[in-house]
């Protein structure tokens, strides 16, 4: 579920403020996870679910049901790609939101009419 995605955030936010060093490694991993919801789709951006699909023989990491591949401009992603940037200054979180950013311009953006 898109919405999960707050948590490599949260993690980071309490591994910076004195919680256990492994709550950064989980959000590090729970992150690319994330962007990979992003990644796997055609237009470069999450859908509301997806299913993991833990077939060995599976050329795909993830399934989505035709009712969930709508995207609701859900901010999870990139601010949890945010406090990871500000935190680790690996400029790869950096990169994803912006490849994320691009996506959500070309694919979501509509004009403004004037009235």
């Amino acid at each position: 579920d898109h919405l999960v995605c707050f948590l490599p955030g949260t993690l980071a936010l309490g591994a910076h403020n004195g919680l256990p060093a492994d709550h950064m490694d989980l959000a590090k991993e729970l992150m690319q996870t994330c962007y990979q919801m992003y990644v796997q789709m055609e237009t470069g951006l999450s859908p509301e679910i997806v299913h993991f699909i833990m077939h060995q023989d599976s050329t795909r990491d993830i399934d989505v049901k035709p009712a969930d591949r709508h995207n609701l401009l859900r901010p999870e992603t990139v601010e949890s790609l945010f406090y990871l940037y500000r935190f680790t200054k690996d400029p790869k979180y950096q990169d994803w939101g912006w490849e994320i950013l691009q996506n959500f311009n070309k694919y979501t953006k509509v004009r403004s009419l004037r009235l």
